[in-house]
């Protein structure tokens, strides 16, 4: 049996498209400032891994974009940049210094988000015979999501029994 075959609302996929590149947009900037913070401690390292293969994501489907010929909101990534740094401004429990709680919300969110992109590259897939696409890369890059959202876990785990303990912050020795 012959798949499928589905049109595609070229509107409605660059809108999906401009919001995703907008999340892609702000989780890259929370996973720059959470390595810079956390520099030296468990985290910093292997968020600044994540973020790196975030922003080489984020290229994919600029890129992606371009071929298609569609042009993406920029006013979407500008937005999502500054909730971020506006999201920063949230009470913590604390008036000078971050909660224990930061850096386990924040890989909280950031694992919300990859569970968001995996959705991303699941319907791109779903969808590449229509746009004369290859499946197999979003199907490589949504395994590449199960192995982020594997990382976000286990240092969830860490920032978790820090607070379990009482450590005051993830940067504590």
């Amino acid at each position: 049996m012959a798949p499928h075959r589905v049109d595609i609302d070229r509107r409605l996929l660059r809108i999906y498209l401009s919001d995703h590149v907008a999340g892609a947009t702000g989780a890259i900037a929370r996973s720059r400032r959470m390595s810079r913070a956390y520099d030296g401690t468990p985290l910093g390292r292997p968020i600044g891994g994540f973020a790196a293969e975030l922003e080489s994501e984020r290229e994919v489907l600029l890129e992606l974009a371009d071929s298609l010929g569609m042009r993406l909101s920029r006013w979407k990534s500008v937005g999502a940049a500054a909730g971020e740094r506006v999201g920063r401004l949230k009470p913590n429990g604390r008036l000078a210094s971050a909660s224990p709680l930061s850096a386990l919300l924040e890989l909280e969110l950031l694992r919300g988000g990859v569970n968001a992109k995996r959705g991303l590259w699941d319907s791109l897939a779903s969808w590449s015979g229509a746009l004369g696409l290859e499946r197999a890369p979003f199907e490589e890059l949504d395994r590449r999501g199960l192995a982020q959202i594997e990382l976000l876990e286990r240092l969830a785990s860490v920032a978790r029994d820090r607070v379990a303990a009482g450590v005051h912050d993830v940067s504590d020795a």
